[in-house]
């Protein structure tokens, strides 16, 4: 929806006429998207639009309805246009937080401003980190047990927090976008409601063991620093644990595969003996690190072709379907001889841009069709002479 009138692009071109690039295209004073989805008027005929007072996307017919204040284009003074909440993005134009998390829907958004000019300065409240943003549909973003009202504790957009280790106390807040802010293991809301544990610290206890290593490997109390077992390599698992498992108890990389074994138990759920989990040919290690793949799916993007075959044989995108956009996904490239790098290289009867190629389309194909054209011709004038004698 570039003009963000509450109307897809292609609905605005292929449904109603209307122009993609402008809000109002029959400068009647109501957006696009009012018009149709809230009015039923015509969004190309300026005569039928109906009173917009306060110029907030909602004509003060509508606002009647909905109970907004047709003389406030920010009715609850979140910072949102009426229009914008009821028409982009479906919250309550009558309740500054529409989930009631704690966290204003103009925060949970990124705003930095109000978009309007009658919102109180006196109750909106700026984004400290636009770049950050929750769901003010969601109470819960990040599903971890916590509200983002809880979890953003000042309700200002920003995450702080100083992460603690083996030794040292992390303080703050824990990321409403992050179920496991510390990674430890164990999601922010076990850590606070469960088991009591420090959620921006890896090992409340300072017993040298991560708290999800306590809970779920060890079934020791991670608020008990007396009870964690010896960690000679320090990669999160005890030598007790490692000695169950089977790795090496003085190599924090048993594998090698880049991830220490520590995390490949209790964060990625990779195999610490086994330096490609999902066997797609590429370590564990450069799947989180390097191209952000999944370890565990040989085909991250579902194209039909592995995740390393993708990086090392074709060059294309493991994280994309279709690394060069043109309609086709790259496994069936491959399978076709066509170039997955290369738009204008494309599989029998794959369409780009409203152009198609047919199956066995061609010049070579051309060919074959008129020389059996003529064929055709030659035995059908045969046939004619022979029944003339």
């Amino acid at each position: 929806d570039t003009d963000g009138d509450g109307l897809t692009d292609g609905d605005e071109v292929l449904t109603y006429g209307t122009d993609p690039l402008d809000t109002d295209t029959d400068d009647g004073g109501v957006s696009d998207g009012t018009e149709v989805l809230l009015d039923g008027t015509d969004p190309n005929t300026p005569v039928d639009d109906a009173l917009d007072t306060d110029n907030d996307g909602i004509s003060d017919y509508d606002e009647g309805l909905l109970g907004t204040d047709p003389n406030d284009d920010d009715t609850d003074d979140d910072g949102l246009l009426d229009g914008t909440e009821v028409n982009i993005e479906g919250t309550d134009p009558n309740d500054d937080d529409s989930d009631n998390d704690g966290i204003s829907d103009g925060v949970e958004l990124g705003l930095e401003e109000p978009e309007g000019q009658d919102t109180d300065l006196t109750l909106f409240t700026p984004d400290a980190d636009p770049a950050t943003t929750t769901d003010p549909n969601d109470a819960d973003s990040d599903n971890d047990g916590l509200l983002d009202g809880e979890e953003d504790s000042n309700a200002d957009g920003a995450w702080q927090a100083t992460l603690g280790d083996t030794g040292t106390t992390g303080t703050g807040e824990t990321d409403p976008n992050n179920p496991d802010t510390d990674g430890d293991g164990l999601t922010d809301g076990d850590e606070v409601l469960t088991y009591g544990t420090n959620p921006v610290d890896t090992d409340t206890d300072d017993g040298g063991l991560p708290d999800g290593t306590e809970v779920n490997v060890e079934g020791t109390d991670p608020t008990d620093g007396s009870d964690d077992s010896l960690d000679s390599d320090g990669d999160g698992l005890s030598d007790d644990a490692e000695a169950a498992l089977g790795t090496d108890p003085l190599n924090p990389d048993t594998d090698g595969d880049g991830i220490n074994d520590g995390d490949e138990v209790n964060q990625h759920g990779t195999d610490p003996l086994n330096p490609d989990t999902d066997g797609d040919g590429i370590n564990d290690g450069d799947e989180v690190n390097q191209y952000g793949t999944d370890p565990l799916n040989s085909d991250t993007d579902g194209d039909g072709l592995s995740d390393g075959d993708e990086v090392n044989q074709y060059g294309t995108d493991p994280l994309n379907p279709d690394t060069d956009g043109d309609g086709a996904d790259d496994g069936l490239e491959v399978d076709e001889n066509s170039d997955p790098n290369n738009v204008e290289s494309l599989p029998p009867g794959t369409y780009n841009g409203g152009c198609s190629s047919l199956p066995g389309s061609g010049p070579s194909t051309l060919w074959l069709l008129l020389g059996a054209v003529a064929l055709t011709r030659r035995q059908t004038a045969a046939a004619d002479q022979e029944s003339v004698r």
